[in-house]
């Protein structure tokens, strides 16, 4: 019975989640890690959310691969792949059983692992970029794609937060939209191809959690195909101070050891 609940819970949050990042601007991973995380240790929930990430972008990349920037994808995909390397092996080192601190909460002990804490403070970093208005007006020029990059990468890599640091750098650099999209989706793919093999060289037991991994996959894909029919422009900003706001209180509750 519990085993049909986390089904469940873990498709309807998948769906409604890529339906949501159609036009949040944030990425999949960035909703689904948090979820993943209450049933899995989180260097188990980022592999995991890595995989879904990765094969719901494969499918995007299949459709959209004609109209990549080549440009931008060397100059954005270089050092994004560079940095995804270094931010995978950190999170290979610093993952597991490592213990930050220990809290008192509601007469039980709760440990924070270092990796709890990192990815708490990062999703807290995130949603109090989105949630300030004046931290939305900062915008970057080509000649920062470099570093754009290699940050992106990085935190990809580290703890899968790509997608905003991506499209903070893309957004404000004239490309169509077409354009936009392919080369994003194809930057991401390039970050999840470096980190996710690191990621398995650590031995994890992932495959014990397919039974979560595959409808977060199939209901990942089905939210992709029925968001562009359900939300207007419109809607995006209510959706993105939702999305932040969700991030918030799952990067509180990592780092108080809730999760």
């Amino acid at each position: 019975m519990e085993g049909i609940f986390f089904f469940l819970l873990i498709s309807v949050v998948s769906f409604s989640a890529s339906i949501l990042t159609f036009f949040s601007g944030f990425g999949l991973g960035t909703l689904l890690l948090p979820v993943f995380s209450l049933f899995m240790p989180i260097e188990l929930a980022v592999l995991a959310t890595a995989i879904v990430h990765i094969l719901n972008n494969a499918l995007k990349f299949i459709l959209v691969r004609n109209f990549i920037d080549k440009v931008v994808l060397l100059s954005f995909g270089i050092s994004a792949v560079f940095g995804a390397f270094i931010g995978a092996m950190i999170q290979k080192k610093i993952g597991g059983s490592l213990i930050v601190y220990e809290l008192e909460l509601l007469d039980t002990t709760k440990r924070v692992e270092l990796l709890s804490f990192v990815i708490g403070i990062l999703m807290l970093v995130f949603a109090v970029l989105d949630l300030i208005p004046i931290l939305k007006k900062i915008s970057f020029g080509k000649g920062q794609f470099t570093i754009g990059g290699f940050l992106s990468g990085f935190f990809g890599g580290l703890s899968g937060h790509q997608g905003a640091l991506r499209a903070a750098f893309l957004a404000k650099s004239n490309l169509k939209a077409e354009v936009f999209i392919s080369t994003s989706v194809c930057l991401s793919l390039l970050i999840d191809a470096t980190r996710i093999p690191i990621y398995l060289s650590s031995n994890v037991r992932i495959y014990d959690h397919w039974f979560l991994i595959a409808p977060a996959c199939v209901f990942a894909f089905l939210g992709s195909y029925f968001g562009k029919k359900l939300f207007t422009k419109k809607k995006v900003q209510n959706i993105r101070v939702f999305v932040a706001v969700f991030l918030f209180l799952m990067g509180g509750a990592m780092v108080v050891g809730l999760v």
